[in-house]
C-alpha cells in the first residue's frame, strides 16, 4: 500500500505494538500526512482539524470553513463537522461514542493545557484521554517514495532560488531587497510559499544565526550569508551558502573553510546506525580541533519534510534516536565571531544504506566569481 493508505496502515501497526486503541491528531502536518487533507491551522489558536484514528475507522473533524476541502481531500475519512456553537470537543464526543472505544492516545506536544483539560472533560464518560509516545512523528522520520519525489522538487526550486540570488546580489543592496528577490522568485516560479523568513544577511549580521534582514546594504569586502527554502507540494526545503562578493579579511577566510570542512566530513561519515548525536560530534570535532568550538553555537541539523523542523534531531542534546535509510536531515555546521561575521553551510541530505546523498545542488564556493562559473558550467 501506498499513500496515506499505507501510513494508515503502518500506524495502526505502531498503535497495536503500543498499545493505543484510539489517537487523536492535533499537529496539522501529521493530519495531511495521514489524510491528505490540506488545510493549515492558523496557530496558536485556530486548528483546521483533528484526526481521529481507531483500529477500524478513521474521522476527521473541521468546522464549515473547511468542509468541502476537507471531503475532496480526504474522501477515505468520516467527516465530522462542528457547527456554530458546537465546540469540537462534543463532536468528538459523538465520534469517540460511535466507535465504541474506552481509552484515546494524544500527543499533547502541539496543543496547549486548556485543551487537553476541555477534552478530558468532554470525554469524561465515554473515554481516558492519555499522552502517548510521539507515534507518528517516527512515522514521518522515514520517507516514503512520494514524499521523497515531493522532497525532490522543493530542493531542485530552492537551488534555483539561490542560482537567482547568485546572479542578483551586489554590493549596495539591502539584505531586505535580497529577501525580497528570494520571495518574488520562489513565488513566480511555482512555490506555494517559503519554508521560512529567507534569512539575507552581511557583514556582522551573519555572525547571528538567524538574523532578521534589514535596510542594511551589503559591502564588496564582507561575508553575505542566504539561508533560504520554498515549499512545495507541502514540503519544505532548506539550505545556506555564505559567499564573498569580493576579497576579505581574516579570519573569515579561515573559518568558512573550517566550516565547510566539518560539514563535508558529516556528509562522508553519516551513516544508518548511528544517531544525530554522533553526526553531530563529527562536525563539532573539526571545529573544536581548529579552536572554534566555543563559537559552534547550534546543533548541526534537524530533519525536514511536511515541517522545516522535525525530527530526528542532528544535536548533541536530542540527537538520541538510532538513524535509519530514508530519513531526510540537514547538515549544517557554523562559526559565528560576533561583531566580525559568521559562516554557515548547510545541505540537506537523505541517508540511504551506503551513506548520506546529497541533495542540494548549488555550489559550496567561497568567492562570488567561483560560484557564478560553477553556475554558468
Amino acid at each position: 500500500m501506498t499513500g496515506t493508505e499505507g501510513r494508515l496502515a503502518r500506524l495502526r501497526t505502531a498503535m497495536a505494538q503500543a498499545e493505543v486503541p484510539a489517537l487523536l491528531v492535533s499537529n496539522g502536518d501529521s493530519r495531511r500526512y495521514l489524510s491528505g487533507y490540506t488545510a493549515r491551522d492558523l496557530p496558536p489558536r485556530e486548528s483546521a482539524g483533528y484526526l481521529l484514528i481507531t483500529e477500524e475507522r478513521q474521522f476527521l473533524l473541521t468546522d464549515p470553513r473547511t468542509e468541502a476541502q476537507a471531503a475532496a481531500e480526504a474522501p477515505a475519512f468520516e467527516l465530522r463537522v462542528y457547527r456554530a456553537g458546537a465546540p469540537m470537543a462534543e463532536v468528538l464526543h459523538d465520534a469517540v461514542a460511535a466507535s465504541g472505544v474506552r481509552s484515546i492516545g494524544l500527543d499533547g506536544s502541539t496543543i496547549s493545557h486548556a485543551l487537553w483539560e476541555s477534552i478530558a472533560a468532554a470525554l469524561d464518560d465515554v473515554a481516558e484521554l492519555r499522552a502517548v509516545p510521539d507515534l507518528v512523528d517516527r512515522l514521518r522520520m522515514v520517507k516514503d517514495a512520494d514524499e521523497l519525489a515531493a522532497l525532490r522538487a522543493s530542493i531542485a526550486l530552492n537551488d534555483a532560488a539561490f542560482t537567482h540570488l547568485a546572479r542578483t546580489v551586489r554590493p549596495g543592496m539591502t539584505e531586505l531587497e535580497l529577501a525580497w528577490e528570494m520571495e518574488s522568485f520562489a513565488r513566480t516560479h511555482g512555490a506555494e510559499g517559503l519554508s521560512f523568513d529567507p534569512i539575507t544577511v552581511a557583514g556582522p549580521n551573519t555572525a547571528i544565526p538567524h538574523a532578521m534582514p534589514s535596510e542594511r546594504r551589503v559591502q564588496a569586502d564582507e561575508l553575505v550569508l542566504f539561508d533560504i527554502g520554498v515549499r512545495l507540494g507541502g514540503y519544505c526545503s532548506d539550505m545556506t551558502r555564505t559567499i564573498a562578493l569580493g576579497p576579505i579579511a581574516e579570519p573569515l577566510h579561515t573559518i568558512w573553510q573550517i566550516v565547510l570542512d566539518a560539514q563535508l566530513a558529516a556528509e562522508a561519515q553519516a551513516r544508518p546506525g548511528m544517531t544525530g548525536a554522533e553526526i553531530d560530534t563529527v562536525a563539532r570535532g573539526v571545529i573544536e580541533a581548529a579552536g572554534y568550538g566555543e563559537q559552534f553555537i547550534h546543533g548541526t541539523g534537524h530533519g525536514i519534510g511536511l515541517e522545516i523542523h522535525e525530527p530526528p534531531w542532528i544535536t548533541p542534546t536530542r540527537g538520541a534516536d538510532i538513524l535509519e535509510p530514508g530519513m531526510v536531515f540537514s547538515i549544517e555546521p557554523g562559526v559565528y565571531l560576533p561583531g566580525v561575521g559568521g559562516v554557515r553551510i548547510e545541505d540537506l541530505v537523505l541517508l540511504t544504506e551506503g551513506g548520506a546523498e546529497v541533495l542540494c545542488a548549488s555550489p559550496k564556493k567561497l568567492s562570488l566569481t567561483e560560484v557564478l562559473n560553477d553556475l554558468d558550467r
